[in-house]
C-alpha cells in the first residue's frame, strides 16, 4: 500500500520535486492509507520465503500507521526540513478527493490488516517514518 523508495517515481520524490518548483500545493485529505517502504517490502517477502513451511494463502504487507495524503506529505516536508533547513516547505491545502482529477477512482480507505505475517510468521509491519528519514538522507 502506498509503496515509495529511493528509487524509481512514487510519490515521495514527486512531493519533493513539486515543494521546488510551486509556492503552494493542494493535497487530498480523506484518502487514508499506510505509506510503505519497498525496501521493508522486500524484506518481509524475504523472510516469508525463508519460513521451513511453505506459507499459503494470501498475505499483507504494510506500513504501520496509518495517514492521509496530506499527513504523508506533511511528514516529508517536515522531514526533509529537519534534515536541511534550506528545504523549502510550500503551503499546503487540504482538499477532497472530489476536487483532485484522478484517472481512476480510490479507495477512501485502503488500510491492510498484516496481523497474519506478525502473528504467524514474527513478520512486523514497516515503521515508515523511520524508512522516510533514512531515504531521504540517501535522496539529498
Amino acid at each position: 500500500s502506498w509503496l515509495f523508495s529511493e528509487y524509481g517515481s512514487n510519490f515521495v520524490k514527486t512531493m519533493l520535486r513539486l515543494a521546488k518548483e510551486r509556492d503552494s500545493l493542494s493535497i487530498v485529505h480523506d484518502q487514508t492509507g499506510c505509506p510503505t517502504y519497498a525496501g521493508d517490502l522486500a524484506h518481509a517477502i524475504i523472510s516469508l520465503l525463508q519460513q521451513p513451511t511453505s506459507p499459503r494463502g494470501i498475505f499483507h504487507y504494510c506500513g504501520n500507521k496509518s495517514a492521509t495524503w496530506y499527513e504523508f506529505t506533511k511528514a516529508i516536508f517536515q522531514t526533509a526540513h529537519q534534515l536541511d533547513d534550506s528545504f523549502r516547505i510550500p503551503e499546503l491545502n487540504a482538499i477532497p478527493t472530489d476536487q483532485y482529477p484522478l484517472h481512476a477512482p480510490r479507495p477512501a480507505y485502503s488500510i491492510m490488516d498484516c496481523s497474519r505475517l506478525e502473528n504467524e510468521f514474527g513478520i512486523k509491519p514497516s515503521d515508515w517514518k523511520r524508512a522516510l528519514r533514512e531515504i531521504l538522507r540517501k535522496i539529498n
